[in-house]
């Protein structure tokens, strides 16, 4: 998964966030991808997501919050809330995504497809606000198939939590590129890459 921009942590005065993620523990992942979902950050910012998801075990909350205004810092003044880290964008968020125990998503596919391939628990956040929204279709898709948790809307991510903490990651099917060679070798006369 690709989130171009360079990493950016904030707290809520603007201020570089220097509170860092430990690898022990559980923890959980948000990401909105290249889009701007303040809704989402909001939810996860809460008080009440923040008690529930100490409750369910988890003791960290990383936040790629793409191009949104909303700077969440409920974790640096507040003992009783889960260690925060957030940014805009960096290169690429696959170790953020490998490292945690849980990701919570938009329902963008590339960033569900990143989390599945990764073998992560999913809890899949659909942004209501959108028009002619596919990411609905995607999410009830993937959830019919087993693969995520899904949130209509980011006022039910809380509620949701315990459920996406108990599923059982599965594993995402591998892409199959032989169909896509065998076009490429037929109408060129060449095989693009080599066979395994």
């Amino acid at each position: 998964s690709f989130v171009w921009g360079g990493p950016q942590r904030h707290n809520e005065s603007g201020r570089e966030n220097v509170l860092k993620m430990t690898e022990t523990g559980k923890s959980i992942f948000v990401t909105v991808g290249t889009t701007s979902f303040d809704d989402l950050i909001k939810e996860v910012d809460g008080e009440e997501f923040h008690q529930q998801a100490k409750r369910l075990g988890y003791e960290s909350l990383r936040i790629q919050k793409g191009r949104g205004d909303y700077r969440p810092s409920r974790g640096e003044s507040d003992s009783s809330s889960l260690r925060l880290e957030s940014y805009d964008f960096k290169p690429s968020i696959d170790d953020d995504m490998a490292s945690a125990s849980l990701v919570i998503s938009h329902a963008g596919a590339g960033s569900v497809i990143g989390a599945l391939r990764a073998g992560r628990r999913l809890l899949v956040v659909v942004n209501p606000s959108l028009m002619n929204n596919h990411q609905l279709e995607l999410a009830e898709a993937m959830h019919r198939r087993g693969f995520c948790a899904i949130a209509r809307e980011p006022a039910d991510v809380t509620s949701l939590l315990q459920e996406a903490a108990q599923i059982e990651p599965k594993p995402y099917p591998a892409v199959d590129l032989k169909l896509w060679h065998d076009a490429v070798e037929d109408a060129c006369g060449v095989a693009p890459v080599a066979r395994t």
